[in-house]
């Protein structure tokens, strides 16, 4: 990987490389049938919106989705702790998309959670500023390989005719306790990513301040922050495609 200048979004060292938004050595599993990919920002698919946000944007990049490549990270993260969080996660989402048998252990849900905040923050740099996770957050998940509990994640099974290629969602948003509040896109403070890949949906809300979200009425299996129980992947509940957007859009 050629290295680049500037400065790595995690840690802050010089010397940039590229790195893959899902890991490399997923590629393998990762369902993908597209000869390009698309990306939207500022556009919703159930609702219109006069609160401020970012100007619409969109790219066609070549390739599918899985094998984007933004050089933002540098060569120590990429083969150091991402690579650890990359690789303890493997055995556990690859029967996930591919809606194996598998039963999710207390270590099998570390591992998920620490990939899926891996995987969101960085869809979050890819998003043309829009920014709500912490210098912080970065460095807890870097040093612990693990979120902190201001994450919350759940997944279900994705189900539908969309199953041959990979999708996520994303959204900033400011969430505000005080008619005084300032508003804008700069003060973004929670996001949600959806991620559709294969049989496998994942919803995660990152807020800064919303210690007691209560959570979502639509049946989902949380697997952070940690239950303690073991969750059977073969009683998931089911996530269509409409569904897994009306879901993330409807916060």
């Amino acid at each position: 990987m050629a290295k680049s200048s500037g400065k790595c979004v995690y840690c802050g060292k010089p010397g940039l490389t590229k790195g893959h938004i899902w890991p490399e050595s997923y590629g393998r599993f990762l369902p993908s049938i597209a000869n390009y990919h698309e990306q939207r920002i500022g556009t919703f698919s159930t609702f219109s919106t006069t609160i401020p946000g970012p100007k619409k944007w969109e790219r066609t990049g070549t390739g599918p989705l899985h094998k984007r490549r933004p050089r933002n990270t540098c060569l120590s993260c990429n083969t150091g702790w991402m690579s650890r969080v990359e690789n303890l996660a493997l055995s556990f989402v690859e029967p996930l998309v591919l809606n194996k048998a598998v039963v999710l252990d207390t270590i099998g849900q570390f591992a998920l959670a620490a990939i899926f905040a891996l995987v969101s923050s960085r869809i979050e740099f890819t998003a043309q500023g829009m920014r709500t996770i912490p210098q912080s957050e970065l460095d807890f998940l870097r040093t612990y390989l693990l979120p902190t509990n201001k994450w919350c994640i759940w997944i279900a099974r994705h189900t539908g005719p969309e199953l041959t290629d990979y999708r996520y969602n994303y959204t900033a948003m400011q969430t505000a306790s005080t008619p005084s509040a300032v508003y804008g896109p700069e003060h973004c403070n929670t996001q949600v990513t959806s991620l559709f890949v294969g049989q496998l949906y994942v919803h995660i809300f990152f807020a800064q301040d919303w210690p007691d979200f209560p959570g979502y009425a639509t049946p989902l299996a949380q697997i952070w922050p940690i239950s303690g129980h073991y969750i059977d992947c073969s009683s998931l509940p089911p996530m269509t495609t409409d569904e897994g957007i009306f879901l993330h859009e409807d916060n």
